[in-house]
C-alpha cells in the first residue's frame, strides 16, 4: 500500500527501516500507530522498555496486535499524523533529522499516554512568566559569556549535587549574576555541561505571584520537566511584605527543596543573605554562595565588544575598538557607583541611543566623553580639559557664592580637585570627606550648596540631614531603613534612597556632633568603604559623592582666644576629643570657616542680594539704588556676632522686599512717563523709599 512519500535526508536509518516494518505489517492496509509501535516493539524494544519502564511489553504487543481490526482504537492514528509529529518533535529537540524516539514520542502524545506539554513545554506556566535560557542560548540568542569560567564550574558543581544542589550568587547589582547564570545555560545547550545537568531547561523567573495554586503548579512544572530554577528576585522574594506571605514563600521554597529541583538565586551581600538565614536557617542554609566580581577592565573590554558586533550586525552602527577602550577607561575614572561590566554598557547603551537618534553610523571618542557629561552630569564633556577647566573655576565661583571664607574654599577646591579626577589612593572612597568648622551663620550650608550647583548642575543635587534628629541610638534604623514587616518600612531611607538616585551628589550631615554614636558608626563604614548596606540587603555606593559635615564645637582655646587664631590642629583636637580617633582619621580635610567681620557682611549685602534686586528691577525699566545708611540698617539687624549672618536673607526679604513689593506698579507707571529713579533711604530709623524725576538729556 502507497503512504505518502518523505524525504531521506528528513529521516535516520533507524527511522526508514522502522517504517518499511510498519509497512510490512500493514500489508495491504495503510499503515497507522499501531503498526508503528508494533514494529517499535519487535525491532527496538529496549527503547520502548526505557520509554514505559512499568508497562508489561509482550501483554502490549499481543493488546494491540488484537486491536489492528479494530477502527475503534486508541491508536487508530494516521501515519502521516504520527510522523509529521515526530518532526516537530525533532525540529523542538534541535536534530537535523527524525529518529525513532521522536516516533516512539509522537505516538505517545497522540494517543494520550504523555501530556503534549511535556514535549512542546512552551504552554508551561513557568515559561509563560519566565524564559527557558538553556533554549536561548541554543538559538544563539545570548552573546558568549566571557570572564566567568570559574564561577561557571563552581555554579555547575553545586547544581550537580544530588542532596544540596542550591546555590546564590552573591554581588552588587550589574557585576554578571545573570551572566553567570547565561553561561551555564550556554554549557547545557552546547553539550559541554556535566552529564547532569546535559538537557535539562534552566528556566529564569523575573517574578513570582503569591498565590497557592500558582505555586504549585510551578512545583510541579519544575519537578516534572527536570528543570534548573533562576529565582532572580530572590532577595525580594526572601523578604515577604507580611508574615502569612512570607510563610506561603518559605512553603514553596521547601516544596522545592522536598522534591530536590535545582535552584539558583541571587543576592547583593553576604551580610544580606546571612539576615534572611536568620528567619528561615532549615532553609536556606543549604544554599551555597558564589561570589561574583566585577569584572577587570580587558574582560570588560572583550564584552564590549561583543556588543559591539551585534551592534553593527542589528543597527549598522560602528564601534571602533580605540572608542570601545575610551568607554572603558571613562566608566572606570568617573562612575565609582556601579562596578564592570555594567556601568561601561550602561555608558554604551547612551552611546549608542544618540548615535541612532542623530544619524551616527560610526562613534568616535569624543562622543564618548559628551555622553558620560551627560550620563554623570560631570563637566567632562570635552574630556579631561573640561573637567579641569571647571575645578579651575570653582574656587571663584565659591568665593563669589561665600564672601570672606576664602582659606576654607581653597581648602576644599584643592582635595576635592584631588578626588574628583581619582589621583588619590582609594578612589571607591567618597569624593571627599569634609568637616566645616566655624559658628553659625558664616556660610558653611551656602558651600555646600553652590558646590552641589556648580559642579553637579543642581542645588537639588545636595540633600541636608539635620544630625539632632539622630541623637538616639535606635534612629539608625531611619539611616537604614526598616526590613519588610516593621514600623517605618514604607517610609523607606531617605539618605540611601536619595544617593541611590543621584550617585552624583553632596550629603550635608548637619550639626554632626549631635548624632548618637551608632550613628557615626554607620557613617565611619561610608567613609571607610565608599559604601553602606541598608535592611533589605540592598548595597548603596557614596563613592560617586561628596560628604560634608558641619560642626559648631569649640576648642576649650577659644573661650580665652579669638576664633581665627586658632590652628587646624587645635580644631582637630576638638574634634578628637568628641568622636572616635577611626573617625576622626577618615575626614580628608577639615575647612575652617572664620567669624564674618561686619565689613564683610556689607559686601554679602551688596554683593549677593542688591545685585540680584537691582537686576530684578533694572529688567523692568526701574532705577533703583540703595543707599549706604540703607544697606548699614540691614547690616545691623541681620548680623549678630552670635548667629552670623543667617538672618540676613530674612531681614532683606522682610524689610527691603516687603518696602518694594506695593509701589512696583507705581514704579512701572512712572517709568511709561518721565524718567524716574527709586532710592531706598533710612528715615525714622526705618526703611522708605524716594521717588526722583530725572529731567530729560
Amino acid at each position: 500500500m502507497e503512504h505518502k512519500p518523505l524525504p531521506e535526508d528528513r529521516l535516520t536509518d533507524a527511522a526508514q527501516q522502522l517504517i518499511e516494518q510498519a509497512v510490512i505489517l500493514a500489508g495491504n492496509r495503510p499503515p497507522d500507530a499501531r503498526h508503528l509501535l508494533l514494529a517499535l516493539i519487535r525491532f527496538a524494544e529496549p527503547l520502548v522498555r526505557s520509554a514505559f519502564p512499568n508497562q508489561n511489553i509482550k501483554a502490549l504487543e499481543e493488546a494491540i496486535a488484537a486491536e489492528l481490526d479494530s477502527p475503534d482504537s486508541q491508536l487508530a492514528i494516521s501515519y502521516e499524523s504520527v510522523i509529521e509529529l515526530a518532526m516537530r518533535i525533532a525540529k523542538r529537540e534541535q536534530h537535523p533529522q527524525t529518529d525513532v524516539v521522536h516516533i516512539l514520542k509522537a505516538i505517545a502524545v497522540l494517543a494520550g499516554w504523555i501530556s503534549r506539554e511535556e514535549i512542546f513545554p512552551e504552554s508551561l506556566l513557568m515559561y509563560k512568566i519566565g524564559s527557558n535560557v538553556t533554549e536561548q542560548a541554543r538559538q544563539g540568542m545570548i552573546p558568549k559569556v566571557v570572564g566567568r569560567d570559574r564561577e561557571i564550574e563552581l555554579l555547575m558543581e553545586v547544581l550537580c549535587r544530588p542532596i544540596n544542589p542550591y546555590a546564590v550568587l552573591v554581588g552588587m547589582e550589574g557585576v554578571g549574576r545573570r551572566a553567570v547564570v547565561q553561561g551555564v545555560a550556554q554549557r547545557i545547550a552546547d553539550g559541554s555541561a556535566p552529564q547532569p545537568l546535559r538537557n535539562r531547561p534552566l528556566v529564569m523567573l523575573p517574578q513570582l505571584f503569591d498565590h497557592p495554586e500558582l505555586m504549585g503548579k510551578l512545583i510541579e512544572e519544575a519537578a516534572r520537566q527536570n528543570a534548573i530554577l533562576y529565582l532572580e528576585p530572590f532577595e525580594t522574594f526572601l523578604s515577604a511584605p507580611a508574615p502569612q506571605i512570607e510563610t506561603l514563600r518559605m512553603e514553596f521554597l521547601s516544596a522545592l527543596i522536598a522534591r530536590r529541583v535545582p535552584i539558583i538565586g541571587a543576592v547583593s551581600t553576604l551580610q544580606g543573605l546571612r539576615r534572611h538565614i536568620n528567619r528561615a536557617p532549615d532553609l536556606l542554609k543549604r544554599f551555597q554562595p558564589i561570589e561574583v566580581c566585577p569584572l577587570r577592565a580587558n574582560e570588560t573590554l572583550v564584552v564590549l565588544q561583543q556588543l559591539a558586533t551585534l551592534f553593527n550586525e542589528q543597527h549598522q552602527l560602528e564601534f571602533p575598538d580605540e572608542t570601545l577602550r575610551k568607554i572603558v577607561e571613562v566608566a572606570d575614572e568617573h562612575i565609582q557607583h556601579r562596578p564592570f561590566p555594567d556601568k561601561a554598557i550602561l555608558l554604551m547603551d547612551h552611546i549608542a541611543g544618540r548615535a541612532r537618534a542623530n544619524g551616527v553610523h560610526k562613534v568616535e571618542p569624543p562622543m564618548v566623553w559628551e555622553t558620560a557629561g551627560i550620563v554623570t552630569g560631570l563637566p567632562i564633556g570635552a574630556g579631561e580639559a573640561s573637567m579641569l577647566e571647571s575645578l579651575r573655576n570653582l574656587e571663584s565661583f565659591l568665593k563669589t557664592r561665600v564672601m570672606g571664607q576664602d582659606e576654607a574654599i581653597e581648602t576644599l577646591v584643592r582635595v576635592f580637585s584631588l578626588k574628583i579626577r581619582r589621583l588619590d589612593l582609594r578612589p571607591e572612597r567618597p569624593n571627599g570627606v569634609f568637616l566645616f568648622v566655624g559658628p553659625t551663620g558664616v556660610g558653611k550650608t551656602e558651600t555646600a550648596r553652590a558646590l552641589a550647583e556648580f559642579f553637579f548642575g543642581s542645588r537639588d543635587k545636595m540633600l541636608r540631614l539635620d544630625m539632632n534628629q539622630f541623637y538616639e541610638a535606635h534612629t539608625v534604623a531611619r539611616l537604614l531603613g526598616a526590613e519588610f514587616g516593621y514600623v517605618g518600612f514604607e517610609q523607606g531611607a531617605p539618605l540611601l534612597d536619595f544617593v541611590a538616585e543621584n550617585p552624583f551628589c553632596v550629603v550635608l550631615l548637619d550639626e554632626m556632633e549631635k548624632a548618637h554614636a551608632e550613628v557615626h558608626k554607620v557613617f565611619l563604614q561610608i567613609f571607610d568603604d565608599g559604601y553602606i548596606i541598608d535592611a533589605q540587603g540592598r548595597r548603596v555606593s557614596f563613592a560617586d559623592s561628596v560628604i560634608i559635615m558641619t560642626s559648631n564645637l569649640r576648642p576649650e582655646k577659644a573661650m580665652g582666644f579669638l576664633r581665627n587664631q586658632l590652628t587646624l590642629e587645635d580644631w582637630r583636637s576638638a574634634f578628637a576629643e568628641f568622636f572616635a580617633p577611626e573617625f576622626v582619621n577618615r575626614v580628608d580635610a577639615i575647612c575652617i570657616f572664620q567669624p564674618l567681620s561686619r565689613e564683610t557682611v556689607r559686601h554679602i549685602v551688596r554683593e549677593r542680594f542688591l545685585n540680584q534686586i537691582l537686576e530684578v528691577y533694572r529688567k523692568r525699566g526701574i532705577e533703583l539704588s540703595v543707599s549706604e545708611e540703607a544697606i548699614e540698617w540691614l547690616v545691623e539687624r541681620g548680623f549678630n556676632e552670635h548667629y552670623g549672618a543667617r538672618e540676613l536673607e530674612r531681614v532683606v526679604e522682610r524689610n527691603l522686599l516687603l518696602l518694594l513689593a506695593p509701589h512696583v506698579p507705581t514704579m512701572v507707571e512712572a517709568v511709561s512717563g518721565a524718567p524716574q529713579r527709586f532710592t531706598v533711604v533710612v528715615e525714622q530709623n526705618q526703611l522708605a523709599l524716594h521717588r526722583e524725576t530725572r529731567l530729560p538729556t
